[in-house]
């Protein structure tokens, strides 16, 4: 075994003196600094680390390239504070019967004079044991000091074992001896002595030939006051535990020798480690690779960025090195920063782990379950995507204005609707301005400064828009405020229906009105002239019977354009006093939607009833032939009159297969129907009277359908029945009966729908009409 080298450092690290062994091999001359020497190692750690352990007691290993062994700096506490660092290597291959140092060859009968000068001149405590037996071979002072026993009573007079607490401990020395190949560092174990006392100790050992023998060399570092230290870190911690056990977090600290010093349950939880796995000092590895062969992380699991980072601590088992697998859960030793990642379980749990570092180099790793907050996070970009599409998907524009940023987002519908597409899209206010029609600016930036101002907090009106084709958009635009957390008002939420048709079929309902007001003053004057001939003398009660009937579809229309115009002034002011609410604008539109219905229906009836009047006798009503469902039209037609249904308090059943198809003419079938109807409520009951308008129809055959419609009213007397089809013929003349209306019944029905009609009914059991037709309506005959 090669000898010692020797080296003595002051309180302040440098150099006071050094032998010509510790200096071949590690250089330095009095004065220079132990952190410089230490730099020129090959190490694994900062000099200035190595340093502050080997202070704090510690044997470090390390290369010595020159002799292609492992060296040793062991060492000790010297007088006032100074460092004494014992240089060894780990012996090579042991010679045999060379003496403590081989130096039997040179000396002589000298060489165990030699060997004992050289082993009292080392300070760190040594002692030489024999393998066998654990006989006490060669002990130097130190180590004599550190039992409190004098040498001549030891040396060939005691054995190791009487001097560890626990008689297996030296058992395990030698243990780890053999797996180290000759050679074991850093061996913590508790040791006593002679008085009874005991103490802590960290043992260096070599196993080599001694006078002849298997001896082991240990050298002894007194680590008593560290472990005393440790000790009450652990009661500390101990006490820490349950404030560390009661965070909903995972905590774990390492010291800087990445030694596990404080945790708590939930960490052991979250990283699905053992309770009883986590011990104070277990090391970093070692966790590491428990967790990479784990479950919760699964197996092999590693941080991207860790086996290039982390530098293992001397403190690590000779087993334990780059391989150990390291769970990505756990950090790379951090440097100045703290770092913050996630990572998932097989589970599906989601950890956000946050390391900090201490300023004694060590650190602390948190870890949070997020998986409930991520949850939430997908959730709400998945409501957000679903809203998007909504927005596509429904058939109403949607607008936003961030009153705070000024930015206004028009969805890509609204601009469809004006005929542009997605990558057309302009969403600015000067382009919104823009398309606005100049007349109506005025009253939509009115609109928009009075939901700013607070003045209302939500407003309804139409715009009018600029189609790109250069047409003319008409949009129901309904915008609301909306508030911040603060209260304040940061930004105006608008949707947007085109009711271009609506507006057009309102201006058409005008435009018929005043057609059909027309066409009552051309009948007016037919009455006139018809007077004024004096064909017959019954004329003047006849044309004011037929005034009658066209007044009945007109006084209908004027009485919807009476309640629409009403309703409308209502709506109107609610809207402007800011007190309108979605279900009264709702009924609004129903309305609206029905009475413009209604009279549209109505003063075509009058139109046609017009016609009917000039071409009684000898042409047919000009309608268009398609093909329709007969139980749709029939509700269609009974909705239609629905306002006089309700007003006279009758009830309606129908009675109509599903999907009979109908080829023929559908307007004639409705003017059949709505006379038959009005016919019911004007004379069919006395005043006063309910009853029930029944409709029933059903296909004959494969070629005819069977329509008949019945009330419950008085009926009419049997000497009748030959009559009630005639022109002009009424039993109703003084209360304004015309007589046309069961004579256009008989004419639509005989030659528009060419088939046939029949009449049952006796006084008190109401009257039934049945009505034969084809189902699909013969072709039209050529003019002669």
């Amino acid at each position: 075994m090669a000898a010692a080298g020797l080296a003595r450092f002051d309180a302040d690290g440098r150099l006071i003196w050094a032998n010509a062994v510790f200096r071949a091999s590690l250089g330095g001359c009095p004065g220079d600094r132990l952190d410089a020497l230490l730099a020129s190692l090959p190490l694994r750690e900062d000099a200035a680390v190595v340093a502050d352990r080997l202070r704090a007691g510690e044997t470090v290993a390390f290369a010595v390239a020159p002799y292609k062994e492992r060296g040793l700096l062991i060492p000790a506490e010297g007088e006032g504070g100074d460092l004494v660092l014992t240089f060894a290597g780990d012996g090579g291959a042991p010679q045999e019967d060379t003496g403590f140092f081989g130096l039997e060859d040179l000396l002589g009968d000298r060489a165990g004079e030699a060997e004992r000068a050289i082993m009292q001149a080392i300070a760190v405590p040594l002692v030489v044991t024999r393998l066998s037996d654990g006989l006490v071979m060669a002990v130097n002072q130190p180590a004599g000091r550190l039992f409190g026993v004098p040498l001549d009573d030891v040396v060939g007079r005691s054995f190791a074992k009487a001097y560890y607490t626990e008689p297996a401990e030296r058992e395990r020395l030698l243990g780890a001896l053999r797996d180290g190949v000759g050679g074991v560092d850093g061996f913590e174990t508790r040791l006593c002595r002679p008085d009874g006392s005991d103490l802590w100790a960290m043992v260096s050992a070599r196993r080599f030939r001694f006078r002849g023998e298997d001896a082991m060399l240990a050298c002894i570092s007194d680590i008593s006051v560290r472990k005393r230290t440790e000790q009450a870190l652990e009661a500390q911690w101990d006490q820490s535990r349950a404030v560390l056990n009661g965070l909903g977090q995972g905590v774990m600290a390492f010291d800087r020798g990445l030694r596990l010093v404080a945790w708590n349950g939930r960490a052991g939880e979250l990283l699905g480690l053992e309770p009883e796995f986590l011990r104070y000092h277990t090391p970093y590895a070692t966790i590491a690779g428990r967790v990479g062969e784990g479950l919760a992380f699964g197996p092999g699991s590693v941080c991207p960025d860790m086996l290039s980072e982390l530098a293992l601590s001397d403190l690590a088992l000779p087993d334990q090195g780059l391989s150990a697998a390291l769970g990505e859960p756990l950090p790379v030793r951090p440097a100045a920063a703290e770092r913050l990642w996630e990572c998932t379980r097989s589970d599906g749990q989601v950890v956000e782990c946050l390391t900090r570092p201490l300023p004694d180099g060590g650190f602390v790793v948190t870890y949070t379950d997020v998986t409930e907050r991520r949850n939430a996070e997908r959730e709400i970009i998945a409501s957000r995507e679903l809203f998007e599409l909504a927005i596509r998907a429904a058939r109403e524009g949607v607008s936003q204005w961030d009153l705070r940023t000024g930015e206004l987002w028009l969805s890509p519908y609204w601009w469809g609707m004006l005929g542009y597409g997605e990558d057309e899209m302009d969403n600015s206010v000067a382009r919104w301005t823009e398309l606005i029609l100049p007349e109506d600016r005025e009253l939509s930036m009115n609109m928009a400064r009075d939901l700013v101002k607070g003045v209302t907090n939500e407003c309804q009106f139409i715009q009018r828009f600029h189609h790109k084709s250069g047409a003319v958009v008409h949009m129901l635009t309904r915008a609301i405020r909306v508030l911040g957390p603060d209260g304040e008002l940061f930004r105006l939420v608008g949707s947007h229906t085109d009711v271009s048709e609506r507006v057009r079929a309102e201006e058409r309902a005008h435009a018929a009105r005043e057609e059909a007001e027309r066409a009552l003053r051309d009948l007016k004057e037919a009455q006139a002239h018809l007077i004024q001939s004096e064909k017959m003398a019954a004329l003047g009660s006849l044309v004011a019977g037929v005034a009658h009937e066209i007044n009945t579809p007109i006084g209908i229309a004027l009485t919807g354009a009476s309640l629409m115009a009403e309703r409308t002034r209502v709506i109107r002011r609610d809207f402007e006093a800011g007190t309108l609410r979605r279900p009264d604008f709702a009924d609004f539109l129903d309305m609206a939607g029905e009475a413009a219905h209604l009279m549209l229906l109505n003063i075509d009836r009058a139109a046609q009833l017009i016609q009917s009047f000039k071409q009684i006798a000898v042409d047919q009503a000009s309608e268009e032939r398609r093909v329709f469902d007969l139980r749709d039209y029939i509700d269609e037609v009974l909705r239609s009159l629905g306002v006089r249904i309700k007003r006279a308090a009758h009830g309606v059943e129908v009675d109509c297969p599903a999907d009979l198809l109908i080829d023929g003419y559908p307007g004639a079938l409705s003017q059949v129907l709505t006379n038959l109807v009005m016919n019911s409520i004007i004379h069919g009951y006395a005043p006063g009277q309910h009853g029930t308008l029944r409709v029933a129809a059903r296909a004959v055959g494969g070629d005819e359908v069977e329509l008949v419609y019945a009330d419950d009213g008085r009926g009419i007397p049997s000497e009748l029945h030959g009559k009630v089809f005639e022109p002009f013929f009424t039993t109703s003349r003084g209360t304004g009966g015309s007589g046309l209306g069961l004579n256009i019944v008989y004419n639509i029905a005989t030659r528009r729908l060419r088939g046939r009609i029949a009449l049952d009914s006796a006084p008190g059991r109401g009257a039934a009409f049945t009505l034969r037709f084809p189902r699909v309506a013969p072709a039209e005959r050529a003019p002669a």
